[in-house]
């Protein structure tokens, strides 16, 4: 990974590849949603993905984040890449919301957005309740930890595969309690969470937009949320993965993959 230091702040990120730039961003408590994408579309395109702060390799400073600090700490990454113009930016949950206010703020920026399991506004309190969970499990290993987070994040025909496939066991596992997030950075992403609404903004956005969600998706009801962001945003489309958690981009990586690219291979040059 690469590292990118402004003021206070140190970013730690992956850049692959070549081609037109594709900005994956992770969701809340993540440090990469996008490990099953990243091998994938380096072969076709410019990859850029950053730990957040909060999270990973990245910095954390402790103090409550906005979604301002989110979308200033990537366009500063951008601009140290040189990268200005025609991107493809592609959010997951809070993710999501960041890329949201991103093409809000930097509309020229962006070519294409790519939503998934996300919202335009929190009137679910989902990122209190996922704060108040972390509280309880404070004092749990990072094992019995990652085991609740699964329950969470996957499918029930996920989670049985993962008991199946010792080796995908071991690989999200891994993933999980290297640079393990804090309570405190859960309480200090889940501050810029708990802001978000972009819900009467949505229609300014014109950019061709694709939404994905999944249908057993256990933190946030992303159906309602789904076609809300859908008819909201003019140039949008909706596609929904069966039989997937939140965190779908691990449990049907190819299809995800292929459906993501078909919309993106539409808008390149």
């Amino acid at each position: 990974m690469s590292k990118f230091r402004y003021n206070d702040i140190e970013l730690y990120y992956r850049n692959e590849g070549s081609g037109e730039p594709l900005v994956l961003l992770s969701g809340l408590g993540s440090k990469m949603s996008w490990n099953y994408q990243i091998p994938f579309f380096k072969q076709k395109m410019r990859v850029i993905a950053p730990h957040n702060r909060g999270a990973g390799r990245s910095s954390r400073p402790n103090y409550p984040y906005t979604m301002d600090m989110f979308v200033e700490d990537l366009k500063q990454l951008l601009d140290h890449l040189g990268i200005q113009k025609n991107i493809h930016l592609c959010g997951l949950s809070m993710g999501g919301m960041i890329a949201q206010n991103f093409i809000l703020k930097y509309p020229q920026m962006i070519k294409t957005l790519i939503l998934c399991a996300t919202f335009a506004r929190n009137e679910t309190g989902s990122s209190k309740s996922i704060i108040e969970a972390q509280k309880l499990m404070e004092n749990f290993d990072l094992e019995h930890k990652f085991r609740v987070r699964a329950a969470a994040l996957y499918s029930r025909p996920f989670r049985k595969k993962m008991k199946q496939d010792k080796e995908l066991f071991e690989s999200l596992k891994q993933d999980f309690m290297e640079d393990p997030i804090t309570f405190q950075d859960w309480v200090n992403q889940g501050a810029a969470v708990s802001e978000h609404n972009t819900e009467i903004q949505l229609h300014t956005i014109k950019q061709p937009t694709l939404i994905l969600l999944g249908d057993d998706d256990h933190i946030i009801p992303t159906l309602k949320y789904s076609k809300i962001l859908h008819e909201k945003i003019p140039n949008s489309r909706l596609k929904i993965i069966e039989g997937v958690g939140h965190r779908f981009t691990d449990e049907k990586p190819d299809i995800v993959n292929n459906i993501i690219w078909n919309f993106i291979k539409e808008y390149l040059e």
